[in-house]
């Protein structure tokens, strides 16, 4: 990662003025970002002798994470998801202002685990090649807010024509809400992101994680069995009888096809990214401590470490890392 002079210069500076802190900042959340939060706390203490990172094990969710966060039993939050709306409303219904997330790496590209992107599959026989976010939304969506008009419910309404003009298109996804009244994380990020917080159309066909298959494999075996489906699912989860889509945020395009060069740029739109969680209450500067361990995981060591990851996550770019700062600031 080729990093800009300036930047790397106030990196030094930032660096040098945060040399004497000293304390531990206690870290919880997704457990999939464990691994790389003890190796940026390895870094970091090296760089402050005086200061350390407590990456807590026992916890595993991104929930519990924040939870302990609310409950001020941990300093960072670790999300290796959206923060979900009714977190948000909670932190700001105890503080009465809003979380401050900081964006620090991109998920990985093509894993059945962790944060990976998210493809639109349909059936390899469905002559459709490409979808803008627009159009995705009037598939997903009960009400859709992009522009497209009226949840569509043929494949003309995609621009078919022939003997798939009048055929009816079966969606397929995850479980919308679980027990603990929260959804998934993918359809969190789905409902955010391309839904702009509308509700999921009732007649999408909800998969279930079943012993030995999960809801993500169980879509795309849908799809591949079924010549007018469509549904969402991560790209490792690709197999025979499906394709996947290139995808614009508009038809004006460019339309992008998933791969690991387009997630890692961030130019593919449904790439997801990790987020560290934290109390920052506005008008007033960051705890020293905080404030050098979180410039640390944007560091030039800190993205580095992002590379080795077991979930092969993957680092920010240097324009994505110089507006994180400028947030930070």
């Amino acid at each position: 990662m080729r990093l800009p002079f300036a930047w790397i210069a106030a990196m030094l500076v930032a660096t040098a003025a945060e040399a004497d802190v000293a304390g531990v900042v206690r870290c919880a959340g997704g457990d999939t970002m464990l691994p790389l939060v003890r190796t940026w706390a390895q870094g970091f203490s090296g760089l402050h002798p005086g200061a350390s990172v407590e990456a807590r094990s026992d916890v595993r969710l991104s929930a519990d994470g924040f939870a302990a966060l609310l409950a001020g039993e941990a300093d960072v939050a670790t999300f290796v998801r959206e923060p979900f709306p009714a977190e948000f409303a909670a932190f700001r219904g105890q503080h009465g202002y809003e979380l401050s997330l900081l964006r620090v790496a991109r998920g990985s590209f093509a894993t059945r685990g962790g944060t990976h992107a998210l493809a639109v599959f349909v059936n390899a026989d469905n002559p459709l090649q490409q979808l803008t976010l627009t159009q995705l939304d009037a598939l997903l969506s009960a009400a859709p807010r992009r522009g497209a008009g009226p949840t569509l419910r043929h494949w003309g309404e995609l621009g078919l024509r022939g003997r798939w003009r009048d055929r009816p298109i079966h969606v397929y996804g995850m479980l919308h809400v679980r027990n603990t009244g929260n959804p998934p994380g993918i359809v969190n990020f789905l409902q955010q992101r391309v839904l702009l917080g509308a509700p999921f159309r009732a007649d999408l066909e909800e998969q279930r994680d079943a012993p030995g298959e999960s809801a993500l494999q169980a879509i795309v075996r849908h799809v591949a069995s079924d010549q007018l489906g469509i549904g969402y699912s991560g790209f490792a989860f690709a197999r025979a009888g499906v394709k996947s889509l290139a995808l614009a945020e508009t038809a004006a395009g460019p339309f992008v096809a998933g791969s690991v060069e387009a997630v890692a740029a961030g130019t593919y739109p449904l790439s997801r990214d990790l987020y560290l969680g934290f109390d920052r209450r506005p008008g007033q500067p960051l705890q020293p401590l905080l404030r050098a361990f979180l410039r640390y995981a944007l560091s030039p060591a800190g993205q580095q470490a992002i590379r080795n990851t077991p979930a092969h996550f993957l680092p920010l770019s240097p324009r994505e890392v110089a507006e994180a700062l400028r947030e930070l600031e």
